[in-house]
């Protein structure tokens, strides 16, 4: 079970805090699609919040499409592109249809060496960025005088 930390003193409020602890765990997969996240008197009890502020932040999750409620059966993480809403995707999804298998793919197994997700996107991008840098081409222009 992952453990949220709420620091009372900070200047974030404490249930924008939890909100991002809670986000960064789906987003980091230590709370996977399907995950029944812990219940409001659970998760109130772990942070020292107050039942309703939980009830806020899971009603803020629903609200982005992160989480759904099931009724009687708690709270769940979604699966992507479930939430009700059209998904926004890039056109390059159309013209490279493989390329999200393999981009989620290569992160979930950075994230499964224990790479965290500033890690994998410095990786990524310094290798993008090399190869960039390596295939520049220069352009040079002369008077024909």
């Amino acid at each position: 079970m992952v453990q949220f930390q709420i620091q009372l003193d900070s200047d974030i409020p404490a249930s924008n805090q939890l909100f991002n602890q809670i986000r960064f765990a789906i987003a980091s997969r230590q709370y996977p699609p399907g995950y029944r996240l812990p219940s409001t008197r659970a998760l109130a009890m772990q942070t020292g919040l107050h039942r309703n502020t939980v009830n806020k932040v899971y009603r803020q999750l629903e609200e982005t499409g992160l989480v759904e409620a099931q009724a009687g059966s708690g709270i769940f993480v979604r699966a992507e592109g479930l939430d009700g809403k059209a998904p926004h995707k890039s056109y390059l999804l159309e013209k490279y249809p493989d390329a999200e298998h393999l981009v989620k793919q290569s992160l979930n197994e950075l994230l499964e060496q224990g790479c965290s997700l500033n890690e994998a996107r410095e990786l990524f991008l310094a290798e993008i960025d090399w190869r960039l840098r390596s295939s520049a081409r220069v352009l040079v222009t002369a008077p024909r005088q």
